[in-house]
């Protein structure tokens, strides 16, 4: 194999390992005790996790266009342009010593919008073919380039990102409980 298909590999483990992480946070939240302390985790290190996040997204999609030479489509565009302000919101809000709740509405809101096309793109890749309306005439957004798993697509990747800081910026809302 040579290095674009194993990094790519690698890409798609992280994903499902991200997956796992996300059910057992999910799961975690709905028992209390383990809330709390997501919560003070959360209010700790969140804004961290999300940079942290947002910025290996951010490489990654610029790796996969000019390492791997995978170009973006209409929906591939419109999932940076809510993903690509997070690091920078983020790494500001660190550096002026803000805490995640003070910027969670705007990840929240970038995060929210950047899940809605993704999925919306991660669907045109799997299910038949004219079960959604394509993006555009060369229906470019629904050609699967990567399929790892059964089920992980560079659109799917994007999903968990998304879902990943959506979740975390939630959590470290005030009004959260």
């Amino acid at each position: 194999m040579t290095l674009v298909p194993n990094i790519i590999w690698l890409m798609a483990l992280g994903t499902v390992a991200l997956d796992i992480a996300l059910v057992v946070k999910i799961v975690a939240l709905l028992h209390h005790p383990s809330r709390v302390r997501i919560q003070k985790g959360g209010d700790k290190y969140g804004l961290l996790v999300i940079f942290m996040l947002s910025t290996l997204a951010l490489v990654g999609t610029l790796w996969l266009q000019y390492g791997a030479g995978l170009a973006p489509c209409v929906f591939c565009w419109y999932q940076r342009i809510f993903m690509y302000p997070i690091p920078l919101l983020s790494l500001v809000a660190m550096m002026k010593g803000k805490t995640l709740s003070d910027v969670s509405d705007y990840i929240l809101a970038l995060s929210f919008f950047g899940f809605a096309f993704a999925l919306y793109q991660h669907l045109l890749q799997v299910l038949p073919s004219g079960a959604l309306i394509p993006c555009d005439a060369a229906n470019d957004c629904a050609v699967r380039s990567v399929f790892e798993f059964g089920f992980v697509t560079l659109p799917w990747m994007a999903v968990t990102m998304f879902t990943a800081i959506f979740i975390i910026a939630l959590v470290a809302r005030k009004k959260f409980s």
